[in-house]
C-alpha cells in the first residue's frame, strides 16, 4: 500500500469518527497523521504547513465539534504559503498610475456568462438575458465552441483545467480573459437576478475594476479580505486582468493538486486584484441564498421578496 493510500484510509477513518461524534478519536487520528514522516503525499500544504486534505480534516471536526475558534482558525490558514504568490501582486508606480486611469474608465453594459460541459444551461442564464434587454445591456452566453471562436481555448491554463476535467478552473480563466478582451460585467450562473427594477448601473459606480467580498476572511498575504470572482466587472483591457491573465498559465503549474479557489479563483485573483486600487461592492449587493436544487417558486418568492424589501441585485441559487 502506498502512503497516499494510507493516510487517506486514516483521513476517512477520522471521518467516521466525526461523524459519530467521537471527536476525541477523530483528533487522535489527525494528530498521528499531522507527525507522519510521509504526510507529504497528501499534497500540497497550507499556510499551517499542513496537507491541504488533512488542514480540511481538521477544520471539518472543528465544526463539528462548534468550537468557533478553532473554526475560524483553520480557515483563515486554509491557503498556500501566501510568499508563493505574493510576486504576482506586486505592481510598479507606472504600473499602478496605469490602473488608477483604467479605474477612471466605464464598464461597458454587457452582461458575460459561461456555460460548458454536458449540462443543461440553468434557467438563471434565460433571467438574465432578459433582464440585461430590460435595462439596456448587451448580454452573451458563451459555450465552448465560443470559447474556441474567441481564442480561449489557446491559453495554456485554459487547455490544462479543461484535460483535467476540472470545469470550474476553467471557467475561472475563461471570465479573466473575457472581461479582459471585452470588458463588461462577468456572473456565474448560480447567480439569479433578484430585481427586475434596477440593475448594476443603479447600485455600482460601473468605472475601473470592481469585485465583491468573499464572507470568510483568509490569509492572503494582502491583509484578510478575500474577493469573490463570481461576480466581477471592469472596462477592456484593465491591466490587473492583463497581469492576471499572463501570469495565470505558471500559476497553475506551480501549484499541482490544489483545488481550482487557490490557483485559478477567489484567492489568486485577490493576490493580483489588491496589489492596487479596486471598487468593492457593497454586501447588500446579495439579496439571499437559496439551497441548492431549491425550486423555481422559492426563487420567484425571493425575487418578489427583494423588491419589496428594496433589497440586493444577486439571489445565489444552484439550479443543478
Amino acid at each position: 500500500m502506498s502512503a497516499k493510500q494510507r493516510l487517506n484510509e486514516q483521513l476517512e477513518k477520522a471521518a467516521e469518527y466525526r461523524e459519530a461524534g467521537d471527536f476525541g478519536a477523530a483528533w487522535q487520528v489527525l494528530e498521528e497523521v499531522s507527525i507522519d514522516p510521509e504526510r507529504a503525499a497528501l499534497g500540497p500544504e497550507t499556510a499551517l504547513g499542513l496537507p491541504r486534505r488533512l488542514h480540511s480534516a481538521f477544520l471539518k471536526l472543528a465544526k463539528a465539534e462548534g468550537d468557533p475558534l478553532e473554526r475560524i482558525g483553520y480557515q483563515y490558514h486554509l491557503v498556500p504559503d501566501p510568499d508563493l504568490l505574493a510576486a504576482h501582486g506586486r505592481f510598479s508606480s507606472a504600473e499602478r498610475r496605469a490602473i488608477a486611469e483604467a479605474n477612471r474608465t466605464a464598464i461597458p453594459p454587457v452582461i458575460h456568462q459561461v456555460w460548458i460541459g454536458e449540462g443543461a444551461v440553468p434557467p438563471a442564464a434565460k433571467a438574465w438575458e432578459q433582464h440585461a434587454k430590460a435595462h439596456g445591456y448587451g448580454y452573451f452566453l458563451w459555450r465552448e465552441k465560443d470559447l474556441e471562436e474567441a481564442g480561449i481555448h489557446g491559453n495554456r491554463a485554459f487547455a490544462a483545467m479543461l484535460e483535467r476535467g476540472d470545469y470550474p478552473g476553467a471557467v475561472d480563466i475563461a471570465r479573466y480573459l473575457l472581461v479582459e478582451q471585452e470588458g463588461g460585467i462577468y456572473l456565474d450562473c448560480d447567480w439569479y437576478p433578484a430585481r427586475a427594477d434596477v440593475s448594476f448601473h443603479d447600485l455600482l459606480p460601473m468605472t475601473g475594476l470592481t469585485a465583491m467580498a468573499e464572507d470568510i476572511p483568509r490569509k492572503t498575504g494582502r491583509g484578510s479580505l478575500l474577493l469573490a470572482n463570481s461576480f466581477l466587472a471592469a472596462p477592456a483591457h484593465h491591466p490587473v486582468l492583463i497581469r492576471l491573465n499572463t501570469v495565470l498559465p505558471d500559476v497553475v503549474a506551480a501549484m499541482p493538486g490544489a483545488p481550482a479557489w487557490w490557483s485559478t479563483g477567489p484567492l489568486i485573483f485577490t493576490v493580483v486584484a489588491r496589489g492596487a486600487a479596486i471598487t468593492l461592492a457593497d454586501a447588500g449587493l446579495v439579496a439571499g441564498t437559496l439551497p441548492r436544487g431549491a425550486p423555481l417558486a422559492d426563487v420567484e418568492a425571493a425575487c418578489r421578496a427583494a423588491e419589496r424589501d428594496d433589497g440586493g441585485l444577486l439571489l445565489a441559487w444552484k439550479s443543478w
